[in-house]
């Protein structure tokens, strides 16, 4: 379910950036609202393909602006973990 990614991705995204859980949203802005850059944006998603099995092609890193953005891409990519 989409939701279990987000909830799964608010607690990464908490413990590898110090940010409240409370205050990630789907609609959070990756860097505007959260502080994460490119770099901090490749590691996630290191941690990403390392927890589902999954490869994150570099071509749709570029689409991940929001948090739902990436929550919906685990969803539509990756069987449950």
């Amino acid at each position: 379910m989409l939701v279990d990614y987000f909830e799964d991705l608010k607690k990464i995204i908490a413990g590898l950036y110090s940010v409240d859980e409370e205050t990630i949203e789907e609609e959070s802005l990756l860097d505007a609202d959260l502080n994460i850059s490119e770099l901090d944006l490749e590691d996630l998603i290191a941690v990403l393909e390392e927890k589902y099995a999954i490869a994150i092609p570099q071509s749709v890193y570029s689409k991940f602006i929001k948090v739902g953005d990436i929550a919906s891409f685990l969803y539509e990519n990756a069987d449950a973990a």
